[in-house]
């Protein structure tokens, strides 16, 4: 027998039913044909560059606090001659800190930077939906949803650290969704190894591994004859996180006598307070906004008849603002949570073939657009951002 015929059944029923099968596990690239999806991914990033290139060439925006702008501060006061626990804890978290300083052009070159991540970000993003055949409609209001707005462009062009983690995020979590769902072994070890790239780019990283751990055990599972294969689904996604993790608390432990360290010191510090005040953010839009976001994802669990995704947006509620007591979410930052929450309906909302819940489905995804403008207009960090974008526009316009 040769080997084609090894491969592909010769009998046409069989051939028929083996090109469904791999149809229905695709993991296919969108577009095909590479240089297509790298022209995507240049035109993806087009509006950020342009925004990055114009906002370099006004005085609007010099004097605007960003969190690029306190990284580079921070990276001006590392000493590269030593290499100690205390020095890996000054360049924590290592992934970015040190890509920041290796890219020339200091605030104009980190936005660069973020915006041509963006690009293949946003393409991946596209992919993800193009294989769990998201109906062409709702591909692109959640797209819009999470890119054509002012959270996602300033968090791209003024928060580095918080974008690389994202970026990592957003593939680990559609790995995650092909590891559990669809079986596949590989996307399970590349979703351990990119929850960990997210916490070695951003704090707040540690807040989407929890998310992660969270909804893994509540997707339908691909394995049905393997006992224990849930928990072991979540064990493969967080042990490459928590073995860089403990490393690095075992080391402080030995040579300074302090798990966390004085990153991690920082980091509790004001936890009572945050603590004191969690009940007060719920009565102001900020919170409002943010439960908005949570209803959207039980609107559309009950849309597609799966309540249990009732309870992951729940929990991933719980993990944000256990992690804003905490104080993994920096202050400074703007739109993590929304671009989170987007990133995890992209990722795990299933998808409907009724055409009643696919029209309700958009009407939903829909609103997410209009959370994130009000959101914009919410953050005073946001605002003031958008104040440069008018002597933006003027220069484009010359």
């Amino acid at each position: 027998m040769s080997v084609d015929t090894q491969l592909i059944p010769f009998r046409p029923a069989e051939r028929t039913r083996h090109r469904r099968r791999l149809e229905r596990t695709s993991l296919d690239a969108f577009p095909r044909d590479p240089v297509f999806r790298w022209i995507l991914r240049l035109l993806f990033a087009v509006p950020y560059l342009a925004v990055t290139w114009a906002a370099a060439n006004n005085t609007a925006s010099a004097g605007l606090s960003s969190p690029n702008q306190q990284l580079l501060q921070h990276i001006a006061r590392i000493d590269w001659n030593r290499a100690d626990v205390s020095w890996i804890g000054d360049i924590f978290p290592p992934l970015s800190t040190l890509l920041a300083a290796a890219i020339p052009g200091g605030q104009t070159g980190l936005a660069i930077a973020g915006s041509l991540i963006a690009g293949v970000f946003l393409q991946k993003m596209l992919e993800i939906m193009a294989q769990r055949r998201f109906p062409l409609g709702t591909s692109t209001i959640l797209l819009v949803a999470l890119a054509a707005n002012p959270l996602f462009a300033y968090t791209v062009t003024e928060n580095f650290p918080a974008f690389l983690g994202l970026a990592f995020f957003g593939l680990g979590i559609a790995d995650i969704f092909r590891f559990v769902a669809w079986g596949n072994t590989q996307s399970g070890f590349r979703a351990g190894i990119l929850l960990m790239l997210a916490v070695l780019s951003d704090l707040s990283g540690i807040v989407y591994v929890l998310t992660a751990a969270c909804a893994a055990p509540f997707l339908r599972l691909g394995r049905h004859h393997h006992q224990g294969a849930r928990g072991a689904s979540v064990l493969v996604i967080v042990f490459p996180t928590v073995a860089a993790i403990g490393a690095l608390m075992a080391l402080n432990v030995l040579f300074i006598g302090n798990a966390l360290g004085a990153v991690g010191q920082e980091i509790l510090a004001g936890t009572a307070e945050r603590f004191l005040t969690i009940g007060a953010v719920f009565q102001t839009p900020t919170g409002w906004y943010l439960l908005a976001s949570v209803f959207s994802g039980w609107f559309i669990a009950l849309i597609v008849r799966r309540p249990g995704s009732i309870i992951i947006s729940t929990l991933v509620f719980v993990a944000i603002m256990g992690s804003y007591v905490v104080g993994l979410i920096p202050a400074g930052s703007a739109g993590n949570t929304f671009i989170l929450m987007t990133l995890m309906a992209i990722a795990l909302v299933p998808t409907s073939k009724s055409t009643v819940a696919v029209i309700m489905m958009d009407l939903v995804a829909s609103l997410q657009i209009a959370i994130a403008w009000g959101s914009a207009f919410n953050r005073d960090i946001v605002l003031q951002w958008m104040g440069t974008l008018p002597h933006v526009l003027n220069v484009l316009g010359h």
